[in-house]
């Protein structure tokens, strides 16, 4: 693939995202996503918690326009009301060609 054809790929995959989700103290969230960028064969999709949700924040995800649950944070944040929290998912595309049998 060329870089055009890695940034594309990049790309389709941020405009495929609707939202993320998380867990707050144990019941399931949604938050808008802050911010996406791509840069290159980089791709960086930013979910910030301001100073309204407070309490333990884990199992963040990126959802699809379709639904599903595309990438998955597994990490758990005790997060005060005082401060804010950034989770940033960053992916890089790459090509990897893939030899065996024809179909």
């Amino acid at each position: 693939m060329t870089e055009i054809g890695l940034r594309k790929q990049a790309q389709r995959f941020v405009d495929s995202l609707a939202r993320a989700e998380y867990e707050l103290n144990g019941a399931t969230q949604s938050i808008d996503l802050f911010r996406t960028s791509v840069e290159g064969d980089v791709v960086k999709v930013f979910v910030f918690f301001d100073d309204s949700v407070a309490g333990e924040i884990g199992n963040v995800r990126l959802v699809d326009q379709d639904g599903d649950i595309v990438a998955n944070a597994e990490r758990t944040f005790v997060k005060p009301q005082s401060k804010g929290l950034y989770v940033v998912f960053k992916y890089r595309y790459s090509e990897m060609e893939v030899e065996g049998n024809a179909l």
